[in-house]
This record gives C-alpha cells, structure tokens and sequence, in this order.
C-alpha cells in the first residue's frame, strides 16, 4: 500500500463516540442557531446557518443538491452538543442556480475556499469540509482552492465526504467511470462514507486509486444495509435508513479526530496534464463490443438459478432496475408491451439491484411484471456491467454482444426502439 495513503475500515469506533449523543448535557437546551453571512472574491454572498460550541473544531457543510433537509438541522444541533461548531451552507441558493447535476457540477471552489478563511478567521478553529454526492467535487475543489490561495497556517483538517459522486458526468451504460481532475489533485486528508448497498461500493478501488494520485490520506467507514442518501430520504427512511442516519454525528466527530492526526500538507498537487473525458450520452446508445459480454448466473425472486447464457441466440434487453427508482417502475409496463409485441426470439432479463426476494414478491403483487427478475443482492453483477445510474439497460445481439445501452428510462414500445430490436432479430449469428 501506498505510504502517503491510510485506507482504514472503522466497523465499531462510532460506537462509543455515539454515547457522547447521550451524555451530552442536555439542561443547557437546545442552541439556537444564528445566521451569518460570508462574501466570496467575486462577491457573492454566502448565507451560512451556524451552531455554535465552545469546542475547537468547526464542521462546514455543504448541503445538497436537492437543499436543505430536516436532518441538517437535527445533525447541527447534535454536533453543537458534542463541541462541534457547525456552519451549513446552500451554494446553489448562493449562486442563484437552479438545483441540477450541471449546476452542481459547475461551481469551481472559490466560495468554498473563502468560507473556510472565514471560519478560522472569525473563530480561530480547525476546520472540516462535510458534503454528500455532487457536492464533494466542490468541497475538493474548495480545498485546492484554499491551498493554492496560500495558506500559513494548516487549520484545514481536510473533508468528509458521504457516497460522493465525483464522476464527470453519468457514463453511458457499460462504459467505464471517469472521476473529475482534481480527485486526482487532492493532498489534504479525506474521509469515505461508504454505504454497502450503495452504486459506487464495488468501484471504491477506483476512487481511491485517484486520491491516492493527489497524496490524500484517506479513511474509510462502510455503513451497512444501507444505500446511497440514507440520510437524505424525503419521504419515510427504512429502519436501517434511520438506525444509519442516528450514526452519522459520532461518525463525523471521528471523522474530525482522525484527519487531524495526519500530514495536512498547505501546497496543492498537482492538476493532470490531459483532462479526464467520458463516453456520454442520452437515451438509446449504440454500441459493439467485442467479444461477448460475460455470463453470470443469480437467482431469481422465487430462489431457481437462470443464467444469461440461457437466453443464447436470442435478443436480449438486460435491464437493471430497483423497486425504490421510479423511472425504473415508471418504465415496466412498456417493457411488458414490448415483449409481447416481439414474441420468441426476444427475452427480457432484469436484475433487481440489491434488494430481499421477498420485497420484491410483495412489488410484483402490485406491479405486473411479465419477465424474470434476477437478484443482485450484493450489487457485484451491476458492478461488473458497469452500472452507474438506474434503470441502466443493454440491448444484446444474438450472438451475445452488446449493441445498444442506455441510462435513463424509456418507452419500449416506441415504433424506432421496436425497429432497432427487429432488425437486430432479422440478423444472422
């Protein structure tokens, strides 16, 4: 392994920083938070909600995408108990943009950077950047921004950071993950919060393979049972989602004191020479790749074993879907549709991602479902196909090869995606 990197798994440590939760003095009440605001060089206005403590740490948060959830409020007060001051703030709101992958994607880490010169300025503490998805390219960005600011002091402990995304964009089905250049640029420490039911669980090498470009150390806590936004859920959180989302403080009070036990280094690494590209596209992607794609064998909701293979000669659409992905469900009847229009020689096969045999039997009780759904329980088969976004589906030739892919969901029955599938069904092995 790497020197400049620690890749540590921490299955229990939270454990006892959780009873800080109930320990904490509660007869001081409930701080109330204040609101400040922070302006960037280009003179943008930063309103920062804020909750005070008398510790020496200060958490900044960056919320997501979709804005502020109940929880936000819920994790300040809890770390302000713990001696976690903690400043949340909404860039997107900042910058009136409207709350997109694009506009996420775009901000640079110059409002980032001014916020924690802010922080250490007006409080004299340690601070550490916390985000969650889209967000973390900015919360990279505003570390690199701070270093090449030129620092005197390394008061920044580095980010923690909660099923990042840091892809360019979304690939095109079955083609690789591309990360954006400054994962490769990171020096300063950071903290993975990886849930094990989430997209990115078995393309963590990759990730961390780029951080370990820039010199960051890195620490890792897989959060069991759980997938990505566990704690961002609008509507009613399962209850390993709500066990997962109680966690979360102690975790980043953890977080906190272990970046501040490694190098913190004020120069910035270097950016790549080349910039990073992804093969991208919407809807229904052409494709040939060569050779045929590899077999795998799952079982089905009912618990028998199917294989790929034992669709051999025939068109195949391959899809791989979840019960909680509306677009998932939202596209099931078309695919109904399509099967029936097309008869033998087409086979639909589905892969549920990660989800019990039994939530399923429950779904298909609601939802017609007229093909086989295969489960993917650990998300290893998704992973090998190269999954990033549900529904993901391929269309495979019958001499096995993939010919067509696409990320999104669509209407199956559609008279051009039909055309596609006929010819493809008229050709020769």
């Amino acid at each position: 392994m790497d020197a400049r990197v620690s890749i540590r798994f921490l299955p229990c440590v939270y454990l006892l920083l959780s009873l800080l939760l109930l320990l904490s003095p509660a007869s001081a009440g409930e701080i109330e938070p204040r609101t400040l605001t922070v302006t960037d060089p280009a003179g943008v206005g930063l309103d920062v909600t804020v909750y005070p403590a008398a510790g020496d740490r200060l958490y900044l948060w960056l919320l997501p995408q979709a804005g502020e959830h109940a929880n936000h409020a819920r994790f300040g007060h809890e770390l302000a108990a713990m001696g976690i001051e903690v400043w949340q703030v909404d860039l997107l709101d900042a910058h009136f943009l409207p709350r997109t992958n694009e506009s996420m994607r775009s901000l640079d880490g110059v409002s980032v950077a001014a916020l924690l010169r802010a922080a250490n300025t007006q409080t004299g503490k340690q601070v550490m950047l916390v985000a969650s998805g889209r967000p973390a390219i900015t919360a990279l960005r505003g570390l690199r921004q701070w270093q090449e600011d030129g620092p005197e002091a390394a008061y920044v402990l580095g980010a923690a950071l909660a099923f990042p995304n840091l892809m360019v964009d979304t690939p095109v089905a079955g083609a690789p993950a591309e990360f954006v250049d400054v994962v490769q640029a990171t020096s300063l420490p950071v903290y993975l919060l990886q849930p094990t039911q989430g997209v990115y669980r078995w393309h963590l090498d990759e990730i961390l393979a780029d951080l370990r470009r820039g010199g960051s150390a890195v620490f890792v806590q897989m959060v069991p049972d759980v997938r990505d936004f566990y704690y961002l859920r609008r509507s009613e959180p399962e209850p390993e989602e709500a066990a997962a989302a109680g966690r979360l403080p102690a975790q980043l009070l953890q977080a906190g004191r272990l970046l501040a036990s490694v190098r913190r280094p004020l120069e910035a690494a270097p950016m790549p020479e080349t910039a990073r590209d992804i093969e991208a596209g919407r809807g229904l992607v052409a494709r040939d790749q060569r050779p045929p794609v590899n077999d795998f064998t799952l079982t089905d909701h009912l618990g028998d074993e199917q294989s790929l293979s034992d669709y051999a000669g025939q068109v195949v659409l391959l899809n791989f879907w979840a019960s909680w992905c509306p677009p998932c469900v939202h596209e099931i009847p078309s695919m109904n549709r399509m099967a029936e229009t097309l008869g033998d020689g087409f086979a639909i096969v589905s892969v549920n991602y990660q989800e019990s045999a039994e939530h399923i039997t429950a779904f298909m009780d609601e939802v017609q479902v007229d093909f086989p759904v295969l489960m993917d329980f650990d998300g290893r088969v998704a992973a090998d196909w190269r999954v990033f976004a549900f529904p993901s589906s391929f269309i495979l030739g019958r001499d096995g090869r993939v010919r067509f892919s696409v990320n999104s969901a669509i209407e199956w029955d559609d008279p051009d995606v039909i055309g596609i599938v006929e010819a493809l069904m008229a050709e020769q092995q």
